[in-house]
């Protein structure tokens, strides 16, 4: 990603200039150090001001990212010698889960590249803070680092309320956010500045997995999933209601109960929790809705990265790039696995829909969540941003969006 191509480089020229000794904190994954913040989806940023501001030593990465050009992709080092750093990492995932996979790549990938210097200290399956506490927790340098997601907090973040997945499969989910939060120098100095201003930094955006439908009676496609549902659950009823189904609001923890007693008959959620919770027990019927979710974000303390080596930094950021390629393949593979239980256990085939029925659920999702972050940034003042915002995504999903 040119963004973070960009900061190694920078990073590489202030070792050598300074001959600095590489402390290092590393935390989650992926893309970049831009001046952001938790993985979610956030609001805001004064773009001209973040994109024209040179690069300082200790400054934020938003600031390095809109810097020199840098054409040729720094090589991936071997190792970088680091002084000793622990870095306090909270994050709700547990271990076995996808996501804790990700975040134990990060700490032996790192430890290895830096010869043990760098070291985690992982709070893990919410033990120290839960998702709506997330942000508070690293901002508040509490922890230094978290694997954000950003639903929780799109009130404080707006600009990362733009839709949070994208058609094409989880390598494009990845390169959509990537886009918007690291490459795009306009959407990125939106959002990077966003997130500095509430004292976090992004480094990178880790993919999520597949969306499905599940339904208790058999449909070929999409139009027959709808005619043939009297109530869908679901909490998020803007997008479903555009699609023609009458929507119950029914939250994910209720969903196998409501499945089961017949007070919904189909719904729609994230494959992998969705497998997680057994609910191919009680729906019998399922098909991928052609959406993939990134954007959980390996955040750090803008004060803590700040105050760290130039060597610590390139080598967290380092770690960060590797996992969010990490992410995809493991994702694909946990998209695969549960569509496997999925059969076994139903005993039917997965339906797959067409390439036009796609294109209906990707335009409601992304009129849907659309409406719903200009509504939000508008009331703080950012519904200019917001636009170019929404602009920019439209353009990446090849979708033609009328506002």
């Amino acid at each position: 990603m040119k963004f973070k191509k960009l900061l190694a480089a920078l990073l590489a020229v202030m070792m050598v200039a300074s001959m600095a000794a590489c402390g290092s904190d590393a935390a989650s994954s992926t893309t970049a150090a831009s001046a952001e913040a938790p993985a979610a989806e956030a609001t805001e940023a004064p773009a001209a001001e973040a994109a024209e501001a040179p690069a300082e030593a200790a400054g934020s990465a938003a600031e390095a990212a809109t810097e020199a050009p840098a054409e040729e992709e720094t090589p991936k080092a071997d190792s970088i010698e680091c002084d000793p750093l622990t870095i306090d990492f909270s994050t709700v995932y547990n271990e076995t889960e996808t996501g804790g996979q990700i975040i134990k790549h990060f700490e032996e990938y790192i430890s290895n590249l830096t010869g043990g210097a760098i070291t985690m200290n992982i709070f893990w399956g919410g033990t120290l803070f839960s998702d709506p506490e997330a942000l508070d927790g690293v901002n508040s340098g509490a922890v230094n680092m978290t694997a954000l997601g950003h639903m929780p907090h799109l009130a404080t973040l707006n600009y990362l309320a733009f839709p949070g997945f994208a058609p094409g499969g989880s390598q494009a989910a990845l390169d959509y956010f990537d886009t918007l939060m690291f490459k795009d120098p306009e959407t990125s100095a939106l959002i990077q500045q966003e997130a500095a201003d509430n004292g976090i930094i992004y480094l990178n955006v880790l993919a999520g997995g597949a969306n499905a439908f599940c339904t208790t009676y058999e449909f070929t496609d999409l139009d027959s999933m709808i005619s043939g549902s009297k109530s869908f659950g679901n909490m998020d009823a803007a997008i479903f209601e555009k699609l023609g189904f009458q929507v119950t609001s029914v939250g994910p923890g209720d969903c196998y109960d409501a499945l089961q007693r017949g007070l919904i008959d189909s719904t729609q959620m994230g494959l992998a929790p969705m497998v997680s919770m057994g609910w191919e027990e009680v729906a019998s019927y399922w098909a991928l809705d052609g959406t993939y979710t990134a954007g959980n974000m390996f955040t750090a303390n803008l004060d803590w990265w700040n105050s760290l080596t130039d060597a610590q930094r390139q080598a967290i950021q380092q770690a960060c790039d590797e996992v969010e390629e990490y992410s995809a393949g493991i994702y694909d593979d946990s998209i695969a696995s549960d569509c496997a239980t999925i059969e076994e256990k139903t005993g039917n085939k997965m339906v797959e829909f067409s390439d036009a029925d796609i294109e209906r659920i990707w335009a409601a999702t992304f009129d849907a969540k659309a409406d719903a972050a200009m509504a939000t940034a508008e009331a703080n003042g950012k519904g200019e941003g917001m636009t170019k915002i929404l602009e920019k995504a439209a353009e990446i999903t090849g979708y033609d969006w009328k506002h």
